[in-house]
């Protein structure tokens, strides 16, 4: 990882594949927080041939290495952070990559600064992540009650945090925080570094513990309450969706939703596969495929 600032800001970033290739800006996905700066493991896992692609990914605010916010942030000025990295590294425009939570950034990128993506591929996300009225979707889906039942439980933390801070966030739920769940890792040769970034948060001090907590929140925040659904349709560049029919952590209802309002977007549908997309080399390579053709 290199670490620069940009735009008085300190942000952490990668660059793989083709030096001289089409820049592609990496979203990614999570919410930042303990799990992705407690990661010592690789940040960029790709796994097929880059076919002369330039791929940056870039750490979001409160997230990996880059830097803690204390103050609330919005979901243009994400966006206006993806630009920011963009300017710096002096590339005019790129194909935007955009997993999860990171995909609704993506989404306000292309919105909001057209001329800067030339394509808009979307992995395994939708175009409101916290609300609990997501539109085009259906809430009668038992993966879909299950989502909104964890959208539920994050706005009763970021309601807690308004009204009594971080400190009270994290001693009500500071086994929870300290022991997430552990879903398995999509490469087996991960689970070393899983294990590291668990045996951290065991052994982290509660301030560092709230820092980390509360960027995490900040991220949740600026996407609260954030519907896409209706702007997405002024997305002009090419889009693709990729989705797998097995995820459970934004069901693919959510990617359909996706695909019925922005105009002429393509949607594919991986079989018997869960969320997470960005380090599944089937993924990748059907996206280095595509992005050959959005151009």
């Amino acid at each position: 990882m290199r670490l620069a600032i940009i735009n008085g800001r300190r942000v952490a970033y990668e660059i793989s594949g083709d030096p001289a290739g089409q820049p592609v800006l990496i979203i990614h996905g999570a919410w930042g927080g303990p799990s992705s700066t407690l990661w010592n493991g690789p940040r960029l896992r790709w796994q097929v041939p880059a076919d002369g692609l330039k791929l940056i990914w870039y750490d979001r605010r409160c997230a990996g290495l880059s830097r803690y916010d204390t103050e609330p942030f919005t979901l243009e000025n994400l966006a206006n952070d993806a630009v920011d990295v963009l300017d710096y590294l002096g590339i005019e425009q790129a194909a935007v990559i955009a997993t999860s939570a990171g995909g609704p950034i993506g989404m306000r990128l292309a919105l909001d600064r057209p001329e800067r993506v030339n394509s808009l591929v979307l992995l395994n996300t939708g175009a409101s992540l916290m609300s609990l009225n997501p539109r085009g979707v259906d809430t009668a889906d038992p993966f879909v009650a299950d989502r909104l039942a964890t959208v539920t439980k994050r706005l009763a933390l970021l309601d807690l945090l308004d009204s009594e801070g971080i400190e009270a966030v994290i001693a009500g739920s500071e086994e929870e925080w300290r022991s997430p769940p552990r879903p398995p890792e999509p490469g087996p040769s991960l689970s070393t570094y899983r294990e590291n970034r668990h045996r951290l948060l065991q052994g982290i001090g509660a301030d560092e513990l709230a820092r980390l907590g509360q960027g995490a929140l900040l991220n949740m925040q600026a996407q609260r309450d954030i519907d896409l659904s209706e702007d997405v349709s002024r997305i002009k560049c090419p889009a693709l969706i990729i989705h797998g029919d097995a995820d459970t952590t934004v069901p693919i209802s959510f990617g359909q939703a996706l695909a019925e309002a922005i105009p002429d977007a393509e949607l594919l549908v991986l079989r018997d596969q869960g969320h997470g997309l960005i380090v599944h080399s089937r993924a990748q390579a059907l996206i280095v495929e595509c992005l050959a053709h959005l151009q």
